[in-house]
């Protein structure tokens, strides 16, 4: 009871805090006309990365970019939902897809020029809701869940992740470079932990 209270608390005050024109409105139409890209368009044009795809696993549409002035919403909509979430397999769930959508946007934002900070860190932000997954999962296990199919996808997915970021890496600085090295290496340790989850 308290949780959908503080649920609709929540989208009174966004709700009260928000009143879109029509002129944002058809903006954000136009926004998410523009913004719907495949992981395969993303990757592949304006000269990011290599088209080289050994990974079979489609990240899914990442929706609106954190650099939109509508991201807020979208950022309170993830709170509310993994707030009300409880059960630990459905909550890894939950954490896989948000870890998923960040890197399709981040790679969405790195072909912007001027946004390649913001990409890091969306990019960097979805390996920490990844790392959640990874540890949900392990929950789960104890409780004595199936966690055969969710372990699976995360193993697939770790592969993937790395997959797009040494794509990255080919087209950015030095510094950006380094961050995306730095955040390669966390993603190979989630591998070989979903690679443990999966095998016992």
């Amino acid at each position: 009871m308290k949780k959908i209270a503080f649920l609709f608390f929540l989208l009174t005050v966004i709700s009260l805090s928000f009143i879109p024109s029509f002129a944002t409105f058809m903006k954000l139409n136009v926004a998410f006309a523009q913004e719907e890209l495949t992981i395969k368009e993303a990757t592949e044009s304006s000269g990011l990365g290599t088209t080289k795809k050994s990974v079979d696993y489609t990240l899914p549409y990442h929706g609106i970019l954190p650099d939109n002035p509508l991201y807020f919403l979208k950022a309170a909509r993830d709170r509310i939902v993994d707030f009300l979430i409880s059960d630990p397999l459905k909550k890894a769930d939950f954490y896989l897809l948000a870890a998923d959508k960040r890197l399709n946007a981040g790679v969405s934002l790195f072909r912007k020029k001027d946004k390649h900070s913001l990409a890091e860190s969306t990019v960097s932000k979805g390996e920490n809701y990844f790392e959640k997954a990874v540890s949900k999962t392990k929950e789960a296990k104890k409780q004595g869940m199936d966690i055969k199919d969710i372990a699976s996808r995360l193993l697939t997915s770790s592969k993937k992740h790395q997959e797009i970021i040494r794509d990255l890496e080919e087209n950015v600085d030095s510094k950006t470079k380094e961050s995306l090295k730095s955040l390669l290496k966390r993603v190979k340790n989630f591998e070989k932990q979903a690679s443990k989850l999966t095998s016992k």
